[in-house]
């Protein structure tokens, strides 16, 4: 997924998403413990490291809400009026006001739905291709942990329930983090601009649709039934950083905000995670000063041993020809995934580029929209829905337990579970090791539309095999 980033603002974004989206003569703001940023206050992200840093800022009538990669970020909250004041101050480095960013949609097929009935792993031609099978004998995740940072996850869902630590999610939204269960705007079917309702439920739960493909693609834990995920023997951690504005007294807009991203990576690495998956993304100018903010919790995370793996985005660009940055995945560390279909070809809407691609995994999609949709100019061994990947889907938002999706965000989360196998092998190896393993172990692709995938189409044997010889 991605969005259009602009700047914080509680009562601005609300005016922006209602004069970007339609008409309406009303505008809701949600439930009232849904309040927690006053309109006259704004959330601000400070780095600095200076001595007496926390007494200069609240003496300049801020409050500090939280710190974060050992101090070295800060978010904030105050006055725009004393903005200055801040900014001349010696000890801090720089100050950023906090953006929160649209979603655009998320789609989903019209086939018939899926059956529940008996295993579903010959409709996963994700998996066969990956070697995933042949993998689980080497490793299935055990004994590992995987951050989803998104949507949320369906925790009462059939074969990711087992895996979901559900004491552990968490709903990051405004600079505030909520646990435990409440009120939370979902939405009626799968989208960012939806009918949303509002209903009890774990505040990390999905509220739109996109996490729990994300959470299958990487750990379902496909028994007898279902799907089987990449780590299916992995811990999953629904950590939401996606939640609903109301534009009117139907219709919601699925948004975020950098401040939650980042309080997000960082309790991610603080309750001792081993991967964390971000299938989402969002373009920032070439001079924007959220990439060092980014920058700072990434390189914490690796440092503290955590491998972050994030989505290239589905705009179908080359990246080497943009001065723009896609954050996170710009962010040096980070595993950036591209998305492959059925014949490891590069999938039509995948973003590519050596200079920010890592890997390739499969996603979805041929390599024209044209062959995706319709199986023109010739007939394909996967038409229709079916070269999508099939996952495990939120039954209440899309009327069943599983359907196929596609995109950059469901390539991610097949290297998240791959980085999982690889810390059962080896729970000491250390996020560049596993980066570098899982490059080493791709499989090197060639012909037309194959370039800008970095390394290649991720392959977990042969990437196992290089880590247990």
């Amino acid at each position: 997924m991605m969005g259009k980033v602009t700047p914080y603002s509680r009562r601005s974004i609300i005016k922006s998403i209602v004069g970007s989206s339609m008409a309406v003569t009303a505008i809701g703001i949600g439930n009232a413990s849904d309040r927690v940023v006053p309109d006259e206050q704004h959330l601000y992200i400070v780095l600095g490291g200076g001595s007496n840093l926390r007494t200069r800022i609240t003496q300049a009538g801020f409050e500090i809400l939280h710190e974060l990669a050992e101090k070295s970020v800060l978010i904030i909250q105050g006055p725009e009026d004393r903005l200055n004041q801040l900014q001349s101050m010696a000890v801090i480095e720089d100050v950023i006001p906090d953006e929160v960013y649209a979603f655009n949609e998320i789609n989903r097929t019209e086939d018939e739905l899926i059956g529940t009935n008996g295993s579903l792993y010959e409709k996963q031609w994700d998996k066969q291709i990956t070697q995933t099978a042949a993998a689980h004998d080497l490793a299935t995740g055990k004994g590992t942990t995987v951050a989803v940072i998104d949507s949320g996850i369906s925790h009462i869902h059939p074969v990711l329930e087992p895996n979901i630590d559900v004491s552990r999610g968490r709903l990051f939204r405004y600079g505030r983090i909520h646990s435990g269960s409440n009120e939370v705007l979902v939405a009626e079917k799968p989208g960012t601009n939806s009918v949303v309702s509002s209903i009890t439920q774990p505040v990390a739960g999905d509220v739109s649709g996109h996490g729990t493909p994300v959470a299958g693609i990487t750990a379902a834990v496909g028994n007898d039934t279902g799907i089987i995920g990449m780590a299916p023997n992995a811990n999953i951690v629904s950590l939401r950083t996606m939640f609903f504005e109301r534009i009117n007294e139907f219709i919601g807009t699925l948004v975020g905000t950098i401040t939650d991203t980042l309080l997000a990576i960082d309790y991610a690495v603080e309750i001792g995670v081993d991967v964390i998956n971000l299938s989402f993304g969002h373009m920032f100018p070439s001079n924007s000063r959220a990439f060092t903010a980014y920058r700072r919790l990434v390189q914490y995370a690796i440092e503290h041993g955590v491998v972050v793996v994030a989505a290239a985005r589905n705009q179908g660009i080359n990246l080497n020809k943009k001065t723009e940055y896609i954050l996170p995945a710009d962010t040096l560390g980070t595993i950036t995934v591209a998305a492959t279909g059925p014949t490891d070809k590069r999938s039509y809407y995948s973003n590519y580029g050596d200079r920010t691609v890592d890997v390739a995994a499969p996603g979805g999609g041929y390599e024209t929209s044209e062959k995706t949709k319709f199986a023109k100019p010739e007939r394909v061994e996967y038409p229709g829905s079916t070269n999508k990947v099939l996952s495990a889907v939120a039954k209440d938002i899309h009327g069943s337990h599983y359907d196929y999706v596609s995109g950059t965000s469901m390539a991610a989360p097949q290297v998240s579970g791959l980085a999982c196998l690889l810390r059962e092998l080896n729970p000491d190896l250390h996020p560049r090791r596993v980066h570098q393993a899982i490059e080493q172990g791709a499989i090197e692709l060639s012909g037309e539309y194959t370039s800008g995938l970095g390394a290649g189409r991720i392959n977990a044997l042969k990437t196992l095999e290089r880590v247990a010889d």
